[in-house]
């Protein structure tokens, strides 16, 4: 009797999927090895997976206290000791002035990716759980993806010289318009993860695993670069989404037939906002030493191992880096 993919009350395929996510988003920003593969899927891939994992909260001050800890607040943390960074960086090079603090408030308090880096995505992730929360049925929330998806179509394809500076720059609130849709799909496969759970054919995973990597190759190449960070499809919004599914397919296989997840990987999985937050650091390190090469895989896995003790140290001594009410979840 096969034993079930699921541990002290975690779906390990799910822990699979978001450690594996995690390293392809690391990998990614190394902007070397098949990046255009992997800018495809792996930013869609996370707005799934966290779609599979939201449920309404019938005590409304629940979700916000859940939202704020959870989300909200490591964001902020993460955002402001990375702009601190960059300061004192900046003074040690003796660049820094007054006008970066301003920069920087201005950008964070307006969504602004230049003020959040990677974080933009949890930014958008909150936007999504109030739209997701406060929509009067399921209904009318799959049917927002439509306009969403015209409204991202829309933005892309408008001259925005005239729009205001947070609607001309990259920002995470735009950015909600082209994630809305993986997003949904994911809150609509949330009722189908005992399904998921106990789907144990081998040979159909593998197929699966296999027809989506042909579909990611081919959407990458004739859909072009996807930056879902500045709200850009690639171009083509039919092979965006296709691309974007596909990828996450194949990574959903891939964690099925890996089967159970060890140790380390619910560790990575737990923290993947940590890593989210803080992984350029380390990118940035191996940069001044390496040159782009095929070792920019090998760094990527070291990175994420690199983050399993700081995972473990925020859960334990800077717990609202790590969400509240996350890590009482085990």
């Amino acid at each position: 009797m096969e034993k079930t993919l699921i541990h002290s009350n975690r779906i390990e395929w799910i822990d699979w999927m978001k450690a594996i996510g995690i390293y392809l988003v690391i990998l990614g920003h190394f902007y070397s090895i098949g990046e255009k593969f992997i800018y495809a899927f792996h930013v869609p891939l996370f707005f799934l997976i966290s779609g599979m994992l939201t449920k309404k909260e019938s005590d409304r001050q629940l979700f916000w206290r859940k939202l704020w800890y959870n989300l909200v607040v490591p964001m902020l943390i993460m955002a402001t000791l990375n702009g601190v960074y960059d300061f004192l960086l900046n003074l040690l090079n003796g660049v820094f002035t007054p006008m970066d603090i301003y920069w920087f408030v201005r950008n964070v308090s307006f969504g602004m990716v230049a003020g959040y880096d990677a974080l933009w995505f949890v930014y958008t992730l909150i936007l999504l759980k109030i739209i997701f929360q406060y929509s009067p049925s399921y209904r009318l929330f799959y049917a927002l993806t439509v306009v969403m998806l015209g409204l991202g179509y829309a933005y892309g394809h408008s001259d925005q010289s005239g729009f205001p500076f947070f609607l001309k720059e990259a920002n995470a609130i735009i950015n909600v318009c082209l994630a809305f849709p993986f997003f949904a799909f994911g809150v609509w496969a949330h009722a189908y993860i005992a399904v998921l759970n106990n789907w144990r054919n081998k040979f159909l995973l593998l197929l699966t695993a296999l027809c989506g990597l042909v579909l990611v190759v081919v959407c990458a190449i004739f859909n072009g670069y996807v930056g879902l960070y500045f709200c850009n499809d690639g171009g083509n919004m039919l092979l965006f989404l296709v691309g974007g599914l596909a990828g996450s397919m194949v990574v959903f296989a891939v964690s099925k037939l890996v089967g159970s997840a060890p140790w380390l990987v619910l560790v990575v999985s737990r923290g993947t906002i940590v890593i989210l937050g803080f992984h350029k650091l380390f990118i940035a390190l191996a940069r001044t030493y390496f040159p782009a090469s095929w070792l920019d895989v090998l760094f990527a896995i070291l990175i994420v191992l690199l983050f399993v003790p700081i995972i473990l140290l925020t859960e334990n001594y800077f717990p609202l880096m790590a969400g509240k009410y996350r890590t009482k979840i085990k």
